[in-house]
């Protein structure tokens, strides 16, 4: 069987002499590994984390090994060298789509978001853009934070917290009185338009990443990516 289709690079691991195991997220095929045979020395920067590349892949029977073919479409890390903080938020996109998504299962509309979050890297404002993205794989993983309406009184008004439990919302009314308990909703993951300043997007950094994490431990025992750290200083 054959397959051709575009993928980000998500990791990648020497195998012998000259090939190279290669962890990738495809638009149309979902996460995969794929052998490549003979790689020269030329030819290394194809393969670094975060790159854009056209696959062509074969291999006879479902579960075999892929041997693969890669041709580079974009180099993002070039664009990120001299950026430690987005280079780190571009090895936290790919750490974090292989921890968390099966493999060979296709996720079209995530694929979509993450070429267009790591285009956004390039922006002033890319962190806002880049816990929405974290959001949204919460709920392309079925963690998904339920913000539509209060989960004690079904209250659509006023709702200023997040359970760390339930990962719902709560309003002010029932939430006041346990705030120290609550996160605080942040505007912006109601309304991705609204202008925030460094404490809100502060805030929305955690309590994504407390979800991420609880969903780590939970289905595959695994930490946040060390990179995700090196975010926000």
């Amino acid at each position: 069987m054959q397959i051709d289709d575009e993928a980000i690079i998500l990791k990648k691991k020497k195998y012998g002499e000259s090939s190279l195991l290669i962890t990738f997220f495809s638009n149309h095929n979902g996460v995969n590994t794929g052998l490549v045979k003979g790689v020269l020395k030329k030819d290394f920067g194809t393969y670094e984390i975060g790159n854009k590349v056209q696959i062509k892949c074969n291999f006879r029977i479902e579960n075999q090994l892929w041997n693969c073919k890669f041709e580079l479409i974009k180099n993002y890390s070039v664009f990120f060298f001299d950026e430690n903080i987005k280079l780190n938020a571009l090895l936290s996109i790919c750490t974090l789509v292989d921890l968390c998504l099966p493999h060979r299962l296709s996720q079209l509309n995530l694929y979509t978001k993450t070429i267009q979050l790591i285009e956004d890297l390039k922006l002033n404002d890319w962190i806002n853009k880049y816990i929405l993205w974290e959001l949204f794989l919460l709920s392309e993983i079925g963690f998904g934070l339920d913000l539509k309406k209060c989960i004690v009184s079904g209250s659509t008004e006023n709702l200023i917290y997040i359970s760390p439990k339930s990962g719902k919302a709560v309003s002010s009314s029932v939430g006041n009185k346990y705030h120290n308990k609550l996160f605080k909703l942040p505007v912006f993951f109601l309304n991705s338009s609204k202008k925030v300043d460094k404490k809100i997007i502060k805030d929305g950094f955690q309590i994504t990443g407390f979800f991420l994490n609880k969903y780590l431990k939970k289905n595959h025992n695994k930490n946040l990516p060390f990179y995700r750290k090196k975010i926000l200083i």
